[in-house]
């Protein structure tokens, strides 16, 4: 079996402190979207037309943000050569509310654990 190809340290750093950021951006705007639909559907029972315009801007900014996340997870599960179900992961944590928070410590986690343990192309400069 030949040996696992060597990671890229400074591309995975740099597509992580990406993905963070993605993360936590993320993370406020669903926590926001979860706000405004509150007082759209519960506190004013679907019936207040300022909630309704509020969401219906908010929600493509939303829908936007989920996007860039998307793309910079897949980056970042690229990078690491992570298999599907990681993928899979990373875009659930984007879904559920404040899960983004907790799924950016434990994907930093994830990525210090794996540099500490697989061949990075940088090993040599230590």
């Amino acid at each position: 079996m030949p040996a696992p190809r060597p990671l890229d340290e400074v591309q995975v750093r740099t597509s992580f402190a990406r993905f963070r950021v993605a993360s936590i951006v993320e993370g406020c705007a669903l926590l926001v979207l979860c706000a405004i639909m509150i007082m759209r559907y519960l506190v004013y029972g679907g019936t207040s037309h300022t909630w309704e315009q509020v969401s219906s801007v908010w929600s493509p900014i939303h829908g936007l943000i989920y996007m860039v996340y998307v793309i910079l997870g897949f980056d970042l599960w690229l990078k690491m050569r992570w298999a599907l179900p990681r993928m899979l992961l990373l875009m659930l944590f984007g879904v559920v509310p404040v899960l983004s928070f907790f799924g950016e410590r434990w994907t930093h986690e994830s990525v210090e654990r794996e540099l500490a343990r697989r061949p990075t192309l940088q090993d040599g400069e230590r």
